[in-house]
């Protein structure tokens, strides 16, 4: 059965999962970036065999572009990958301190970028976003600066820097924008989530600012219910990497270290924990087991398996407002785990 994560007046229910570990084709690499096109495509950029992947939401691989490389058209380190209203497709390599643009197809558009700690210029960029306007926002993860360029690379303006106070940032991260041009930053190293106005003037921040060391990694089991509520000291983060934001406001933030997603509403207020539901398994993973029986054999052999279904270092999300879809990049385990939002949950009469 599908487990459902509850909160006032809203439900977060596993859908599937897309990808297997592969490093070519219907397969995901460490998956470092997810942005949602048009027509349930997704987008994903591999970390590791530096690629694109797009596919469908439905699990249709479409193809491939993109590879490793220090040459126009190439990455060493990508970090993140954004989508223009033209469903151009941005990547930034933390490395290379450059940002490659292809269109929907593959096909190098451009190359810019230039590393320095001027205006205009790129330190490790990591986190991108697209406002209204299609200018694109730009982290600065090493030297904690956001930016604001237009589609072809010109420098509009900028905020931040390094610190701990309310408005600082310590190695930022992933950025994200709600319907309203503000601006959310995982402020990484600071163990929270800050949100801006478009002019970068400071208006909250989502968790404590305290890490906590939890893990699901290793060989403690969880307790799983059909109904979970939330996890133990969602409010505690632990260098979050991913943030993204829904219609109604609610905030799902990549809480990486601590291997789960925790979801706030508006006001800062903690509502949901995920921690994965990965059950079953993929097209993909069906696929291979298919053609290599002795993948399914070792997959039974696993001790505890149920610990493969939760998320192993989760990196990035994405919410595709026009399906109610949230989708994570379980990085280490080379896939993304969909869930789907109902808004308008009820708690079941039970005296029926």
């Amino acid at each position: 059965m599908a487990e459902i994560t509850v909160a006032s007046g809203r439900c977060w229910q596993y859908s599937h999962y897309v990808g297997r570990r592969g490093g070519a084709g219907n397969g995901l690499t460490q998956p470092i970036g997810i942005a949602a096109g048009k027509n349930d495509v997704i987008y994903v950029l591999n970390r590791t065999s530096p690629r694109v992947t797009k596919a469908t939401v439905d699990q249709e691989f479409l193809g491939e572009f993109g590879r490793g490389g220090e040459e126009e058209g190439q990455w060493v380190w990508p970090t993140d990958l954004a989508l223009d209203k033209d469903e151009n497709v941005y990547t930034a390599d933390e490395w290379l301190n450059r940002i490659t643009v292809f269109d929907s197809e593959g096909n190098l558009l451009k190359v810019w970028g230039e590393h320095g700690e001027g205006e205009g210029q790129l330190n490790g960029p990591s986190g991108m976003a697209f406002d209204a306007d299609d200018n694109v926002w730009v982290v600065n993860s090493l030297n904690s600066r956001i930016q604001k360029f237009t589609k072809d690379g010109q420098y509009i303006t900028g905020f931040g820097s390094k610190g701990d106070a309310e408005g600082e940032l310590d190695m930022p991260w992933g950025i994200t924008l709600d319907n309203n041009g503000n601006i959310y930053i995982a402020d990484w190293n600071n163990h929270r989530v800050q949100k801006f106005t478009a002019s970068g003037d400071y208006l909250m921040t989502f968790g404590s600012g305290k890490k906590t060391g939890v893990s699901n990694s290793g060989d403690t089991p969880y307790i799983h219910a059909t109904v979970r509520e939330i996890g133990e000291n969602p409010n505690d983060l632990n260098h979050p990497t991913g943030v993204a934001v829904d219609q109604d406001g609610d905030v799902y933030v990549v809480d990486w270290m601590n291997e789960r997603v925790v979801i706030f509403n508006s006001i800062g207020g903690t509502l949901a924990t995920l921690r994965g539901e990965a059950r079953g398994l993929s097209k993909w993973a069906e696929m291979s087991i298919v053609a290599n029986p002795d993948m399914g054999k070792a997959r039974r052999r696993v001790k505890n398996p149920e610990i493969q279904n939760y998320f192993r270092m989760p990196v990035a999300c994405a919410f595709d407002q026009a399906t109610n879809r949230l989708m994570i990049t379980d990085s280490h385990r080379g896939r993304v785990q969909v869930f789907e939002k109902d808004e308008s949950y009820m708690d079941p009469q039970f005296n029926l």
